[in-house]
């Protein structure tokens, strides 16, 4: 009856928080109440003092029949199979048994069994083992590497397709839950299997099987799957392998009969410490192919092209690139599990950052401590290993003997930990004497719990002391960016939204500052939707405001840099801030040199009230997408202020922000189409003049700038000054502890090195720093900038002579700029 029960609702190893579930699935089933304590009761998580009534047993059987009776019982492993009296009746027995194991496995799967994959090693190794003189072979691994999905596929395509390798072989597929058990655990391995296949006690179940070899050839394969289902103590365990070591011994060189197993990595070292000292026993195992005696495993993770298929089968309206991290985790087929949950409650849950990451993180640790038995003691126990590890500043592993008192108190909780691969026993070699150490499997694990011991350290107080401390007592340690994200989480979750102005205020690059912002605006996203106060709450603490003077740096050549602009654009509460997002997009769209990416720019730009701004993106857009457009309006009033050097509209002193440094750049922008480098100098100069103080700063903005003045000052005026500049930024960039710097920025200044090396006539390494820029570049669709390059490595060659490559590279810059549709016409004044 409870076998069917958790057949029926798909529920592998129940704990008490699944007795309300089927209390209720019951309930919906058959409109019958069966409470959740007598769940409990006959699952063994209550006491029971008295026998079930006639009514819960009716009712509990009519639960497990309603669909077909006939289906479920006929399905069942009985001890009462019908008398076998031929090798058919064997194989049908057998057949009957493989499916009902097969049956369950597909209704228990965490994802659609049509979307599971069958895994390429375990084909090669179990056939390797097929044709082999070994008589045992086990799959073994952490738990959540897909060992049973591994094992059902392998039946399927060896013995039970179309075109099964072995379909005249006889394969009984078994779960170990099913055959031991405390009142069998007397009766030998080989009689369990008797019963299950309706063999006669008297008959030899090894000598039918040599004697069908005889005949046929054919072989029999037993495999057993669920060891770590098997609730029974520890001694009858050790008595459960002691029978299937008898049983290996029996068929000693018989190659008539195969037996494959499934274990956890914790289950193998027992079964291991039994047959250790057997030459024998040793010789018989067939370790496959890709035993790892460290990690005591032979199944690999997940390899990209399998990742690939699972997530095409899951996405199939969905081309977007999986995150190269999310894709790593995956890997571990549990987290395809929790991912396709994630994905079923949201088909657009899609993100570049690391959010899904954090979230499958956090869905694995409620499935696996939070919901399961000894919940309590399990967090009690891991906040103690993390006390012991110093809270990370120490190695990641524990001495077993300084958690004596824990083990004591928290037996059961330590060894589910152990057993649900959540923590590992290591042994290691200290002043010759050997020593246990403990610590977590998944260093994201660690991380987690690590957080929440700092969380409730600083008494769930998220502030710059919290943030500075992070930031001082792990600044050399991997682990401080990953406390920075799931603090950021945490923030965003409780919707503390002012607290993440601390973060931005902490000594990080900028590559770490684009991808945090990456990481806020995806996890207020992702909030959004399933929280119709986020928006209250953006304007409550003003955190656009926050996170639009982190956007100063133009980083255009990070990928995290436009894609949290993106991603801000989407969640902006009103339209001032929305103006700013698309502004940067539409610089994005500007430097693409893409025609159509600027239209639709515009017309999201065109409702905007830019009244306030001192240039108007939405002119400067329009001017420029004329000018792609081979319509270029030379009578427009910024146009004719180009030509004169006229910038009195910048006359007004204002404060330099992020909206001021839109207007700048796209000032440079627009001259770059319908100016000259002269224009640009004066431009700079127009900038200083109302910044006075702006190059005094060295911060990412005033120093781009500085790069931007120098590539067009060693175009038109090299010499002393240019000079002069350039050896200035070369400092700066070199200087990298003191002053944070953007690569895009870092790029431009690799343009003035480079022409200032041609002039110099050092042409190869003027080269070399061309094509370095020119590849970031390219991989960034920064499209203007290639051109400019282009030219540069074209002058390099005409100042060498060298018509072949000046030829050369003018086809290149030509072809490249065909490919994206650039009107050849720009070359004149591009550059």
């Amino acid at each position: 009856m409870k076998s069917l029960i958790l057949l029926k609702t798909g529920i592998r190893t129940i704990t008490p928080a699944d007795c309300k579930r089927i209390s209720i699935e019951i309930s919906k089933t058959l409109n019958k109440n069966v409470s959740e304590t007598t769940i409990k009761r006959l699952f063994g998580f209550a006491v029971v003092k008295h026998n079930f009534s006639k009514f819960t047993l009716t009712t509990l059987s009519e639960y497990v029949n309603k669909e077909d009776p006939q289906n479920w019982t006929s399905a069942l492993p009985s001890n009462t199979q019908a008398p076998v009296n031929s090798w058919p009746d064997i194989r049908m027995n057998a057949k009957k048994v493989t499916n009902f194991t097969l049956k369950g496995i597909k209704n228990r799967s965490g994802i659609p069994y049509e979307m599971t994959i069958s895994r390429k090693f375990a084909e090669h190794d179990f056939d390797d083992f097929f044709k082999s003189d070994y008589s045992y072979t086990c799959f073994i691994s952490q738990p959540g590497y897909g060992r049973t999905i591994l094992l059902s596929h392998l039946v399927e395509k060896f013995f039970h397709g179309e075109n099964a390798v072995h379909l005249d072989s006889t394969v009984l597929f078994l779960s170990a839950n099913n055959i031991f058990n405390p009142d069998q655990h007397n009766i030998s391995f080989e009689d369990l299997l008797k019963i299950q296949l309706g063999i006669p006690h008297h008959e030899s179940l090894l000598e039918l099987i040599t004697e069908n070899h005889k005949a046929t050839g054919r072989k029999f394969v037993v495999i057993i799957d669920g060891f770590s289902e098997v609730m029974v103590k520890r001694d009858l365990k050790k008595q459960m392998f002691e029978n299937i070591i008898s049983f290996i011994c029996s068929i000693e060189h018989n190659d008539a009969i195969k037996l494959v197993m499934s274990m956890r990595s914790t289950t193998w070292t027992r079964f291991y410490d039994c047959i250790r000292h057997s030459a024998f026993l040793r010789s018989k195992w067939f370790t496959g192919n890709y035993f790892n005696h460290n990690e005591v495993s032979n199944v690999p993770p997940l390899t990209g092209k399998e990742i690939d298929r699972i997530i095409d089968k899951i996405n199939q309206s969905d081309v977007h690139e999986l995150n190269p991290k999310l894709k790593s985790q995956l890997k571990f087929p549990l987290y395809i599990q929790l991912y396709y949950q994630l994905k079923e409650e949201d088909p657009y849950f899609n993100y570049s950052s690391s959010i899904t990451f954090h979230e499958l993180i956090s869905r694995f640790i409620q499935e696996k401590i939070y919901k399961s038995n000894y919940y309590t003691e399990k967090i009690l126990f891991l906040k103690k290993v993390i006390q012991l590890t110093e809270y990370g500043k120490k190695a990641n592993s524990v001495p077993k003997d300084l958690l004596i008192a824990e083990l004591s108190a928290f037996k059961n909780a330590y060894m589910e930990l152990v057993s649900e691969g959540i923590l590992v026993e290591e042994k290691s070699q200290d002043d010759y004497q050997p020593r246990e150490f403990v610590r977590f499997i998944y260093p994201h694990l660690f991380e987690y719990f690590l957080f929440i011991e700092l969380l409730e350290k600083f008494h769930l107080q998220v502030n710059w002391t919290f943030f500075e401390y992070i930031q001082r007592n792990y600044e050399s340690n991997n682990v401080r960016f990953h406390l920075i994200q799931w603090t950021i989480r945490f923030i965003i979750r409780i919707g503390d939204f002012g607290a993440l102005a601390h973060v931005f205020d902490l000594e990080i690059n900028y590559f770490e500052r684009n991808y945090l912002l990456l990481f806020i605006a995806e996890n207020i996203r992702f909030r959004a939707r399933y929280s119709p106060d986020t928006f209250k709450l953006l304007t409550e603490h003003q955190l656009h405001e926050i996170l639009i003077k982190q956007l100063i740096n133009f980083d255009f050549v990070d990928s995290c840099y436009k894609e949290a602009v993106n991603v801000l654009a989407d969640v902006a509460d009103n339209d001032e801030n929305r103006a700013i997002y698309q502004s940067i997009l539409a610089i994005f769209d500007v430097m693409s040199m893409d025609q159509d990416s600027i239209a639709l720019r515009l017309t999201k730009i065109a409702a905007m009230d830019l009244s306030n701004w001192s240039i108007s993106p939405y002119e400067v857009c329009w001017l420029i997408y004329l000018k792609l457009s081979n319509r270029p309006d030379n009578s427009h009033p910024l146009i004719k202020d180009l030509e004169h050097f006229n910038y009195t509209f910048l006359e007004k002193r204002t404060a330099l922000d992020t909206r001021q440094g839109i207007s700048y750049l796209l000032l440079i922008l627009l001259n770059t189409f319908y100016g000259t480098d002269r224009g640009t100098l004066e431009i700079v100069q127009a900038i200083r003049k109302q910044q006075p103080r702006i190059f005094s700063k060295r911060s990412a903005f005033p120093i781009f700038i500085m790069n931007i003045f120098a590539l067009a000052s060693s175009k038109i005026q090299p010499g002393k000054k240019t000079d002069q500049l350039e050896r200035i930024l070369s400092e700066v960039h070199h200087n990298s502890t003191r002053f944070k710097l953007t690569e895009y920025s870092e790029c431009i200044f690799r343009m003035v090195q480079a022409n200032q090396l041609r002039l110099r006539g050092e042409f190869v390494k003027a080269y070399e720093y061309s094509n370095e820029s020119l590849q970031i570049f390219k991989r960034n669709e920064l499209n203007l900038n290639c051109i400019m390059v282009y030219d540069l490595m074209i002058s390099i060659f005409q100042d060498l002579q060298d018509t072949i490559k000046v030829n050369e590279y003018k086809y290149e810059r030509l072809c490249f700029m065909e490919e994206r549709k650039i009107p050849h016409r720009l070359l004149v004044t591009v550059g």
